[in-house]
């Protein structure tokens, strides 16, 4: 019989704990940094374009970064890449803190910054998405999932009402100080698990024709593969529509529902309070064998709440409606994360994974940069509820078509 999904058990793991800590550690920064960041661009510009194009650059490294970091996730020990990404990330923001406390931070600088964090953080990811199934057994990888969504929602519920007052209060330098600090912090913990857990079979290989190999095998494992198939088409035109909606959500708050910087971190809250609501529950259910029935009434659900979004007019109704999103996120997000790692040999996880994971995220630097060019024509409401009604109409499209994806289970 397999065993039930357990947090108590994975916690009594050390290694497992020690990667678990290392996250909560360096995503509390990450939260408070995320808060700064898009308000800061907001209320410095004025221009909700510029937002969206921040978000943008923010977007870009999951599509073109992702699939490289894959192929070195595979190829090199996962923990050290951990590592090497949280002190290459802890960096970056030290460099950005400095420059913007000395006043010399420019909009073009700042975004540069930004891809390169970013891009830091897709080799973290991958590494961390190929050495979880080394840690911890099949039956608990939607325990683990879970607990990871969960104390990130958490982390970011926290963070956000504490990063909405920093900025309020003593700006954007602390947040960003902050979250150097973090990265950091991460890396020393990450030390703690044992080298081995981050051993792949293609350690070893160098050259760059080896390289090119990898990347193909990855694309060849995605192509082949009729679930993945239509799991990355209803991806791509959903999170085209849902990155419009997340790019617009420092706009939405100033200018639709009348808030400020305490407002915007307070919605953030609430949508990661929801999050921590639907991991939990998700988290401790058995849903193996109802994977895709699960994406598919989350998606539909997230659209109705879009539409609802656009049509709030304060920040009490604003707060419910991210709410219920939050709670849907996990939803959604959980099982792909599971199906991923379950459907995928582990040998060639980190590249077939994060090519997967680009191509799923292929549209929303578009949709970013779809947000900034649609607020200066049509109101912040307005976009919100096209964007919902398509999600919405594109799941109940694609359910009965899209059988392996109705099906999937693992």
């Amino acid at each position: 019989m397999s065993e039930s999904p357990s947090y108590s058990k994975l916690l009594r793991d050390r290694p497992f704990r020690a990667l678990w800590v290392a996250q909560v550690i360096s995503q509390s920064g990450d939260a408070i940094f995320d808060v700064a960041l898009l308000w800061l661009v907001l209320v410095t510009t004025g221009s909700a374009a510029l937002v969206g194009l921040t978000q943008a650059v923010v977007l870009i490294p999951p599509v073109f970064a992702k699939p490289f970091a894959g192929v070195y996730a595979d190829r090199l020990n996962r923990r050290n890449i951990m590592i090497g990404s949280s002190l290459f990330q802890g960096g970056v923001t030290g460099v950005l803190s400095v420059l913007y406390l000395a006043g010399t931070l420019r909009f073009p600088v700042l975004l540069l910054f930004v891809l390169l964090l970013y891009t830091g953080a897709e080799f973290f990811r991958s590494a961390n998405l190929a050495i979880v199934p080394a840690i911890v057994s099949r039956e608990n990888l939607g325990a683990a999932n879970g607990l990871f969504t969960l104390t990130t929602s958490a982390n970011q519920l926290a963070s956000y009402t504490v990063g909405g007052v920093v900025l309020a209060t003593v700006g954007a330098a602390v947040s960003i100080s902050y979250d150097s600090l973090t990265f950091f912090v991460a890396a020393a913990l990450l030390t703690l698990v044992a080298r081995s857990y981050g051993q792949t079979a293609a350690m070893g290989a160098r050259s760059g024709r080896r390289l090119a190999a990898d990347f193909r095998e990855g694309v060849a494992y995605v192509r082949k593969n009729r679930l993945f198939l239509e799991l990355i088409v209803a991806g791509i035109i959903v999170n085209f529509f849902g990155t419009i909606f997340n790019a617009g959500m420092a706009p939405f708050v100033r200018n639709q529902l009348g808030g400020n910087a305490l407002d915007y971190g307070l919605v953030l809250s609430f949508y990661a309070l929801g999050a921590i609501a639907g991991s939990l529950v998700l988290g401790k259910v058995n849903f193996r064998t109802f994977v895709g029935k699960i994406l598919f009434a989350g998606v539909v659900c997230a659209g109705v709440l879009m539409v609802a979004a656009g049509e709030a007019r304060n920040v009490p109704e604003g707060l419910v409606i991210v709410l219920a999103l939050g709670a849907l996120g996990g939803v959604i997000n959980l099982p792909i994360q599971v199906l991923v790692q379950s459907s995928i040999p582990s040998e060639i996880l980190g590249r077939a994974g994060t090519v997967l994971g680009s191509l799923l995220a292929a549209s929303q630097p578009f949709g970013a940069l779809a947000f900034g060019a649609l607020v200066g024509v049509v109101s912040i409401g307005e976009t919100f509820v096209a964007s919902g009604v398509v999600v919405t109409l594109v799941a109940l499209v694609l359910y009965f078509p899209f059988s392996e994806l109705r099906r999937a289970k693992y």
